[in-house]
């Protein structure tokens, strides 16, 4: 995917999140691409096409020679569960493309697991979400599933930046601000020149972090404007 698209009540602007070469296909997903690839071309049999786009190929290949043929589409219902398939993702195919499918069951997981506030554990997670975010940058970078990460990312450093002043710790600082320029710099290449003006970065903001942390909370906003 190389372009994204903001949709208002009558407007859509569509505009490219990387450079593009001369004769080069514009696409974008029909789909939220957060879904596992089986679940993402049954989604698509509507519209009367299978899907062979570069991410979708690939993704097929790689699952039909690895052990994830065994994971299914449906998450699990608890934290120890969510963590076990996870382990499993990252232990035997810890590639972007499947990092990507699988991103809801790792919101999940982050949701599930931040229940408790417990400090290691947001180290552990904040770890996890890095690699996440890396995956999202290479294969549907800017997407707003990629925005709700970052959020998390964000509010996770402040956690950590103020746990290390009352326990006179250093180095979070540096997570603070690698986050917040992982997060400027995302806005501003789905959103483009909207993410110049300062209100309009905010209200852009407050809607991703709104949508989704939790599996189809775009359908439960009033503005769709992803």
């Amino acid at each position: 995917e190389i372009c994204d698209k903001i949709q208002g009540k009558e407007v859509m602007l569509v505009h490219a999140n990387k450079a593009i070469a001369k004769g080069t296909e514009i696409t974008w997903s029909y789909i939220p691409p957060s879904n596992p690839l089986n679940e993402r071309r049954e989604a698509l049999s509507k519209y009367g096409f299978t899907c062979n786009c570069l991410r979708c190929v690939q993704e097929e290949k790689t699952l039909t020679a690895s052990p994830l043929t065994t994971l299914g589409d449906h998450l699990p219902g608890n934290e120890a569960s969510m963590r076990d398939m996870i382990q499993t993702i990252e232990q035997n195919l810890a590639c972007n493309e499947i990092r990507v499918s699988y991103a809801q069951l790792y919101l999940e997981y982050f949701n599930t697991a931040l229940a408790q506030s417990d400090i290691d554990k947001i180290n552990d997670i904040l770890k996890l979400a890095t690699r996440l975010h890396f995956s999202f940058v290479a294969c549907n970078n800017a997407c707003t599933e990629h925005l709700s990460i970052l959020h998390m990312c964000y509010d996770l450093a402040g956690v950590l930046h103020t746990h290390s002043l009352q326990h006179k710790s250093e180095g979070a600082m540096t997570q603070v601000r690698f986050w917040t320029e992982q997060l400027k710099k995302t806005v501003m290449t789905r959103y483009g020149n909207l993410g110049e003006n300062l209100e309009n970065v905010r209200a852009l903001m407050k809607h991703s972090k709104l949508v989704l942390r939790r599996k189809d909370g775009w359908y439960s906003v009033n503005d769709k404007f992803i």
